[in-house]
């Protein structure tokens, strides 16, 4: 196995300058997975951000890398300054939030059954495996949150059991920012529609294909809303909605549409 700095030596060589335009494609190696050797202590950020800044030529793809470790370091101060974050939320208005408690959705989510392709991809990927691509963890956080409607402390709890590049500070961090509730979020009105980012970042199914088999002779029009495609079709293909795959568990418009009255439920009690 490589160490941690042969494996930073040669994403600086090989891999840096495509960062920016591969790192949101899950099927591709298209970021650093300097993580892993970040939590075991094989390598600090102080040197991967040294080996950077001697590069001759920093373009986007560079700079955009510098600032993803300069997000990692604001996680570690948020959780320095605001150690309440770690119990929860940062903004105090989430406190009243009506979340859901359904432990059947939260257990369908937690093992990739819930009829959205992109999602169950992300989320075999890190129970197989124990990492996740960043992209997809934003799609199924989007997803567990908004779409759900469950606290974002279940996520970041069974992330927390899941991973093995595992950070306590990145991770609540990054379930706030996803949920709204932290410094800097992104706001809860902004709900990932997971056909769409699977269209966009797995635009041939290569991604879900690997992580949810079942699908694999369905088609690049249908690999992200499988449940569009004909019935007599699907039987061609023995992959019928509801028996060879699950279907979805929510309407994305719906659970939308739910979510953004949640929200204005919020805003009117403060």
């Amino acid at each position: 196995m490589a160490t941690a700095k042969e494996h930073l030596e040669k994403f600086i060589k090989n891999d840096i300058y495509d960062y920016g335009t591969k790192r949101d494609f899950p099927s591709i190696k298209g970021t650093s997975k300097l993580s892993p050797f970040i939590r075991n202590g094989q390598i600090g950020v102080k040197t991967i951000y040294n080996q950077c800044v001697k590069l001759k030529s920093k373009n986007i793809s560079v700079r955009k890398y510098i600032n993803e470790l300069g997000w990692r370091e604001f996680s570690h101060s948020l959780i320095n300054y605001f150690p309440q974050m770690l119990k929860g939320n940062l903004r105090k208005e989430f406190d009243k939030f009506p979340w859901i408690n359904d432990k059947k959705k939260l257990s369908l989510w937690k093992k990739g059954m819930t009829g959205y392709p992109i999602v169950d991809a992300g989320m075999r990927e890190l129970y197989e495996t124990g990492w996740m691509h960043n992209r997809i963890r934003m799609v199924v956080g989007s997803f567990l949150v908004k779409h759900l409607r469950i606290n974002w402390q279940e996520g970041e709890k069974y992330f927390r059991n899941c991973l093995f590049d595992f950070n306590e500070a990145n991770n609540v961090a990054q379930w706030q920012w996803v949920a709204g509730c932290g410094a800097d979020a992104a706001p809860y009105f902004r709900i990932f529609n997971p056909i769409l980012q699977g269209e966009k970042f797995d635009k041939e199914g290569e991604y879900v294909k690997k992580w949810v088999p079942e699908l694999k002779k369905v088609p690049q029009k249908f690999i992200h809303k499988p449940w569009e495609m004909e019935k007599k079709y699907q039987e061609a293909i023995n992959t019928v909605i509801g028996r060879d795959y699950p279907k979805p568990i929510v309407i994305h418009e719906v659970a939308r549409k739910e979510a953004l009255e949640a929200f204005q439920s919020l805003k009117k009690k403060n």
